[in-house]
């Protein structure tokens, strides 16, 4: 992947009309160098092509192919075997490096930074859903299946996840009704962590993985920052007003009013009740929740 931080906060800058780089959460514009300009086309097109395929349905020859196009990186266990993986994406998140790789992702915890490998499990481990339910949200929660301790003292942490499913932050911004579903799934995913007791202070584009076909959010990073607080915590809830921000970017003007006073009002007490506020804004703003193809045309990158 092809990330463009901010240099003034940090956050993951878009792909203004004009070709300039624009951070949609405080404003700063910078513009490509030559090299940025040339991988950032041809990842763009990759991109285009492969989700225009996907959108409609899944086609494992069209994935077959885009993962022709994956990096590879080679590690070593402790015990001394090599490890290679290939990824799509490569990020950072506090120090920790996230592969996105065809059914997993991948977390490397530097050395000094191992604990948080241990409350990520531990975290995890203690999510629990309501006896009736039809939604079945645990698919929304990472999975472990490995753990590995590598040569130079990191620990890797391995998690399940679906072929079409890449970090948010792949898809720039994305238009108003679009970025609607995200906001829904994060909110029934602070529901689970306030019914669960836990706080997870790390929800960001690149801890939230989306299918745009389905239509499904999973918050699979982050979860070093986790922990117990009976009732959850509206520092979630802030935190998902920040990444529906973010992700409606530069298309914020073109969203109903009742969404853009959502995500600048403060949150309700708790995840339940804020989850009714957002109802509310999906039926007056949105009228009612209507599946909609993502339209290519208006993504912006």
């Amino acid at each position: 992947m092809i990330n463009f931080k901010c240099r003034s906060c940090g956050a993951e800058m878009s792909v203004s009309r004009t070709g300039d780089l624009c951070c949609s959460y405080c404003g700063s514009k910078s513009v490509f160098t030559d090299s940025e300009l040339r991988e950032y086309k041809e990842f763009r097109y990759r991109m285009l092509s492969y989700l225009s395929t996907i959108s409609d349905h899944a086609d494992p020859a069209e994935t077959d192919r885009i993962w022709r196009n994956a990096e590879t990186e080679a590690l070593t266990l402790s015990d001394g075997r090599p490890l290679r993986i290939a990824y799509l994406f490569k990020g950072m998140q506090d120090g920790v490096t996230v592969y996105t790789a065809r059914r997993n992702v991948l977390f490397v915890f530097p050395k000094e930074e191992n604990a948080g490998s241990e409350r990520f499990s531990a975290m995890t481990g203690m999510l629990s859903y309501p006896s009736a339910d039809i939604k079945k949200l645990s698919q929304f929660f990472p999975v472990i299946v490995g753990r590995f301790e590598l040569d130079d003292g990191r620990v890797l942490l391995s998690v399940s996840k679906e072929e079409e499913l890449y970090p948010l932050s792949a898809f720039g911004s994305l238009p108003p009704e679009h970025t609607a579903w995200v906001v829904s799934r994060l909110e029934n995913i602070c529901c689970v962590l306030a019914y669960s007791g836990l706080s997870h202070r790390g929800i960001d584009p690149e801890s939230v993985f989306i299918n745009a076909r389905t239509h499904q959010a999973y918050l699979l990073g982050g979860w070093w920052h986790a922990s117990v607080r009976d009732g959850g915590d509206r520092q979630d809830l802030l935190e998902l007003r920040a990444v529906a921000r973010r992700t409606v970017g530069i298309q914020y003007e073109e969203a109903p009013a009742e969404f853009r006073r959502f995500i600048t009002d403060p949150p309700a007490e708790n995840a339940f009740d804020d989850f009714s506020l957002w109802d509310q804004v999906i039926e007056t703003g949105f009228h009612g929740r209507v599946y909609r193809k993502l339209d290519l045309s208006r993504l912006q990158f």
